[in-house]
């Protein structure tokens, strides 16, 4: 109790004592701030006037002189270069100086024309031997599979491996597809069905522009590309790899009739008074005859995996047998008006394991 009463009475005295120490301390800081406080102000006051006197305003403008004399150098150096580029770009390529090089749309692949100095792909010819295969030829040359067999679809089904001893085979030097350009078809047009690169094309194919033109029946090698792209694949059938049956120069003119639906399982292409039919791919020749009414004289050719191609209502004239292993593009019978016909054409119908699809999406006509 006497140290509680001790504590009570010196407490007013220890308050005292600590607000003098707290005032003190306030003191000593403030003047610390204020002695900052007059050397800002001074180092202000005197940059002002030193900014107003004679010197600084010469050095100032003499600063400024030198940075406009080094940015109007430097500019015409630029400019000097741009148009000595632009000079040298017209000489080698015949390039104005005002055209729009990059069209709308355009890559920058566009805008350089190609070397014309740039060798053409080599494709080698082989001849087959007893015992090979499309794998042994391909693994022979370094290659896939497919592009051996996309080079060679006049011999090679699409959808069969068979090779034939005596055979002489085409084989490009790298990977990619050898493709037969069609009637209408572009450079777009071809990759699109290859999914190969426009540029790609153009380039290794030294395509003169500006349109790259293309010629129907002209070979066109396409890098990396491929015809069993799954974008370009209908019900397991890749586009691009059959041929048109018609396009014997006796058939021009003829026409498409009627197409394929649900009760006609074929496409009706019509030449008066006919014309030579072609196989439109690769394959082996399993029927070849006559009946009195139906398909009347028909042809029916197995490509393969599943994949056969018939042709109906010959005029009983044919250039193949049963057996017979026959090329894209060779003749084998002549159109005619036999069986359930109304008129010369050919009925053409395509098959997968037996079940019908429409020959339009992959034949070409």
């Amino acid at each position: 109790m006497r140290t509680f009463l001790d504590a009570l009475t010196h407490f007013p005295g220890y308050l005292i004592w600590r607000t003098v120490q707290f005032w003190r301390f306030g003191a000593a800081l403030f003047d610390i701030l204020n002695v900052f406080a007059n050397a800002a102000k001074k180092a202000i006051v005197s940059r002002m006037f030193w900014g107003r006197g004679n010197w600084y305003k010469n050095s100032f403008h003499v600063l400024i002189t030198f940075l406009t004399i080094f940015a109007l150098f430097t500019g015409l150096i630029s400019q000097l270069k741009i148009n000595s580029d632009t000079q040298a770009l017209q000489v080698t390529y015949g390039q104005g100086a005002t055209d729009d090089i990059l069209q709308q749309g355009a890559g920058i692949q566009t805008v350089l024309p190609l070397d014309a100095n740039l060798p053409a792909l080599r494709i080698s010819i082989y001849r087959v031997q007893p015992g090979d295969t499309l794998e042994s030829v391909a693994l022979k040359f370094g290659i896939s599979v497919d592009t051996v067999r996309w080079a060679n679809l006049n011999r090679v089904s699409p959808f069969s491996s068979y090779l034939e001893v005596g055979w002489e085979l085409k084989i490009p030097e790298i990977n990619g597809v050898l493709y037969r350009v069609r009637q209408g078809q572009s450079v777009d047009d071809v990759a699109a069905i290859t999914g190969g690169s426009r540029f790609d094309i153009v380039e290794i194919n030294q395509l003169v522009p500006p349109d790259y033109a293309l010629v129907a029946g002209q070979e066109v090698f396409v890098p990396q590309g491929s015809l069993a792209e799954s974008e370009v694949v209908i019900a397991g059938i890749p586009q691009g790899v059959f041929a048109n049956p018609l396009s014997n120069p006796a058939c021009a003119g003829y026409r498409l009739e009627r197409g394929y639906t649900g009760y006609h399982n074929g496409l009706d292409l019509s030449r008066y008074p006919g014309c030579p039919i072609r196989a439109i791919a690769a394959g082996r020749v399993t029927h070849v005859g006559c009946t009195l009414g139906g398909p009347g004289c028909y042809i029916k050719i197995d490509h393969g995996g599943g994949i056969e191609s018939h042709y109906y209502h010959g005029s009983g004239e044919f250039w193949v047998k049963n057996g017979d292993r026959v090329q894209q593009g060779q003749d084998i019978m002549m159109m005619g008006t036999t069986g359930n016909s109304t008129g010369v054409h050919l009925h053409l119908s395509l098959f997968k394991n037996n079940i019908s699809v429409n020959p339009g999406l992959f034949v070409p006509y």
